[in-house]
């Protein structure tokens, strides 16, 4: 009597572990940067990507202001930090850039593969583990690669080097995470299918690390204490669900109605007067509760090194920390970015499993 799991639109609850909180919320704004979606550690503090541009930006225990070190011509689609120091920058459009700040080259990618980069990390033996989100949509896209079903993602293993790639892993529904695991397989975020996925870049075979997440997960990030931190940009919701089983008025809607309509998951909370409120159960009396069924929200989660979460942080649908794409944890505290806001907060995390949020005089 039950349906089958291909046609049910229920979401699994955010219980237990991933009980919902204001943590994350509550974490401090430390920088406050339009366009923010990745960050990345280094020695003198951290690196972000803002749109085209690279930001630096020094602890906070360090003082000092954020600044734009480097300018391209493409959004950045994803940021890494080689372990020789030297950076790793997908450009939109054009491939991957390597080098410092002053002194880049550029590795170019066919137009398939440079429309959507979305992640990287360098694998166990030297390579650059990309993650391509699509090969039919743009990173600008991706509500409309979740609304077509997407399945065209990829794996690329680049040969810093020599400059040849390798497709290790092929119709991915939007990787949009990769970490290097123990084993030396790489730990991959399926968006689309709600999942971790671990990917034997030598013979391509893939097992479920942790699945039927409640959002949609984005990048990952070593914990210094062992584990994985793990960011989900927008959440999954019935609606969203009923509007993907529903081929027909799905395939009408993205012919005839404007992208910013679409019924779908955003990276923030509308603020338009006419945005859908589902018959009052987002927004009654013109107060939005916490609990309500929004588009948007903010989630961060800590797995052990099997990845199996073992704590959250949230800001819930009446919060304004939405749309978590980028973390990297260092000694000076756990950084997130939350793309929809465009900020960088700051939190302390420790191996009890809780995360203590750092009070800033």
């Amino acid at each position: 009597m039950l349906p089958r799991r291909d046609a049910g639109i229920s979401v699994p609850a955010m219980d237990g572990v991933l009980k919902p909180n204001s943590r994350l919320e509550d974490a401090p704004c430390i920088l406050k940067v339009a366009g923010l979606d990745d960050v990345a550690p280094v020695a003198s503090g951290l690196v972000l990507s803002a749109g085209s541009s690279l930001v630096a930006f020094p602890v906070p225990s360090g003082g000092g202001d954020a600044e734009t070190i480097s300018t391209f011509e493409g959004t950045i689609g994803f940021l890494a930090v080689l372990d020789d120091g030297r950076y790793a920058v997908g450009v939109t459009g054009q491939g991957v850039y390597l080098g410092l700040p002053g002194d880049f080259r550029l590795i170019e990618f066919a137009a398939e593969l440079s429309a959507c980069m979305t992640a990287a990390t360098q694998a166990a033996d030297g390579r650059l583990a990309i993650c391509i989100g699509s090969r039919r949509n743009t990173a600008s896209e991706w509500k409309r690669d979740l609304m077509e079903k997407g399945r065209s993602g990829c794996l690329c293993l680049l040969d810093l080097d020599t400059g040849s790639t390798d497709i290790v892993a092929e119709d991915l529904a939007f990787p949009y995470g990769v970490a290097a695991l123990a084993d030396g397989r790489l730990a991959v975020a399926e968006s689309w299918r709600h999942r971790i996925v671990a990917i034997d870049t030598a013979s391509g075979k893939r097992a479920v690390l942790l699945e039927d997440l409640p959002a949609y997960p984005s990048r990952l990030s070593p914990a210094l204490d062992g584990g994985y931190w793990l960011t989900l940009f927008a959440p999954r919701r019935q609606l969203f669900e009923f509007v993907l089983r529903e081929d027909g008025f799905r395939n009408e809607m993205l012919k005839t109605v404007d992208p910013e309509e679409w019924v779908g998951p955003s990276l923030s909370a509308s603020t338009r007067y006419d945005h859908p409120l589902q018959q009052g159960a987002v927004r009654q009396m013109g107060i939005l509760k916490p609990w309500a069924p929004s588009s948007s929200y903010g989630l961060v989660v800590r797995c052990d090194e099997n990845m199996r979460p073992v704590e959250s942080l949230h800001s819930r649908a009446d919060g304004a920390l939405h749309g978590m794409t980028g973390i990297c944890e260092t000694k000076d505290g756990v950084f997130a970015v939350a793309r929809g806001a465009g900020k960088l907060v700051r939190f302390t995390g420790n191996s009890a499993g809780r995360a203590a949020i750092e009070v800033q005089s």
